[in-house]
């Protein structure tokens, strides 16, 4: 009788420590060699920050440097003007986004799920889908987008957006309404 007990423990215990199966769809990805809840970022080129935020999860690959992240907010400081003094008073520009990809190595992220932009004049732009490039310190996005100022709303087919000067620029057809814009 202690041998059976004792077998149906190594059993027991032989199941327990088994390997987890990974979930239906999963085979295919690979796992990701962090995974950070609650991450807080900075970015630096030199002394100079480039980029801060929050996200509520973020998966790393060494391999590729590729990021995933959700629920991310980050923060772009105000750049130069073309005369040197700062871009905006009001403090850069804010990046919402439902989930965000990118690459350490290209230093460009994709932000999906309904992105939300809001600048240091009070500008806020919604789009599906945008791409930032830091080196260049420029977004774009091709699936259209909203923006809403003080004084107007708009629509657009696409957009650039500059974080370093806080300026955009839109494309294809384009449709403005000016002073006191409503919902």
């Amino acid at each position: 009788m202690p041998r059976l007990l004792a077998l149906s423990f190594l059993g027991l215990l032989a199941t327990a420590c088994a390997p987890r199966r990974p979930a239906p769809g999963a085979a295919n990805e690979p796992r990701p060699d962090v995974v950070l809840e609650g991450a807080h970022l900075r970015s630096y080129e030199g002394d100079t920050l480039q980029v801060s935020g929050t996200a509520s999860r973020v998966r790393y690959r060494r391999a590729g440097g590729e990021v995933q992240a959700s629920e991310v907010v980050v923060r772009l400081p105000p750049g130069k003007g073309a005369e040197g003094s700062p871009a905006s008073s009001q403090g850069g520009t804010v990046i919402t986004a439902p989930n965000m990809d990118g690459s350490l190595a290209s230093k460009t992220w994709v932000g999906t799920g309904g992105v939300v932009v809001q600048t240091g004049e009070g500008l806020v732009a919604n789009t599906p889908r945008l791409t930032y490039n830091a080196d260049a310190r420029r977004a774009h996005g091709e699936d259209g987008v909203t923006m809403k100022g003080p004084d107007y709303q708009m629509r657009a087919d696409r957009f650039t957006l500059s974080s370093a000067d806080q300026t955009f620029t839109f494309e294809g057809a384009v449709e403005a309404v000016l002073g006191g814009a409503t919902e």
